[in-house]
């Protein structure tokens, strides 16, 4: 079963939670996306904090 992974947009600073790193941010279309270390992960997410 696959994990849910969480992911930075660097471009505008949304965290996403998904089992893949998506193509693009879907707020700013950005490329510029990043998976989370593992540590930061659940706490970036839901305080939308980096």
């Amino acid at each position: 079963m696959p994990a849910v992974q969480f992911f930075l947009c660097n471009g505008c600073g949304t965290v996403y939670a998904d089992i893949e790193k998506p193509p693009a941010c879907h707020r700013c279309e950005s490329k510029r996306i990043e998976q989370l270390r593992a540590e930061d992960q659940a706490f970036n997410y839901f305080t939308g904090t980096e």
